[in-house]
């Protein structure tokens, strides 16, 4: 990492205030969500970093890994941040112009490395009132996204049948 971003990823880390999710983060380059979407995020972040809790549910951050084979627990470990506390670093915007989000399957999307995790509204909103785990777990899928975690392998399934699993689902 070079040492701007070393600098401003302190920065952030350091105003993020420890155990608090950062309500309405959701903006980015311009893409926010709006007003419903942004609350079922609150909400979904909120219960993840509840699920993030549990030391059976932090394990997945141990057991995947980036592309460089590193377990993503390192990359929170460099940061000095654990991993409920991280979720207030990711920004979630609207992914309404995605490709991806036009499918019926797909709650959130993001690349291996970004920060940014782009929200498909309605689905993701409709995920998260029929069953709030649901779109709970899919914060913690694309956490470890943001992390660096690439698909396939493992595919996207499989990520998150094994969060899940640990975290309860």
């Amino acid at each position: 990492m070079a040492r701007g971003a070393a600098v401003w990823m302190t920065a952030v880390v350091m105003a993020a205030a420890p155990g608090r999710v950062q309500p309405g983060f959701h903006a980015a380059r311009g893409l926010e969500l709006s007003p419903m979407h942004a609350a079922a995020v609150d909400r979904a972040v909120a219960g993840a970093s509840r699920r993030l809790a549990s030391p059976q549910c932090r394990r997945v951050f141990d057991e995947f890994h980036d592309a460089a084979g590193a377990p993503l627990q390192d990359r929170l470990d460099t940061l000095g941040i654990g991993a409920a506390d991280y979720l207030s670093l990711v920004v979630f915007a609207d992914g309404s112009g995605r490709r991806t989000c036009h499918r019926d399957d797909v709650l959130a999307v993001t690349a291996p490395g970004s920060r940014v995790v782009y929200v498909c509204g309605r689905v993701f909103n409709d995920a998260a009132a029929r069953k709030a785990s649901q779109a709970e777990i899919a914060v913690i899928h694309e956490a470890l996204h943001t992390l660096g975690l690439g698909e396939n392998p493992p595919d996207s399934r499989e990520i998150t049948r094994r969060v899940a699993e640990r975290c309860g689902g």
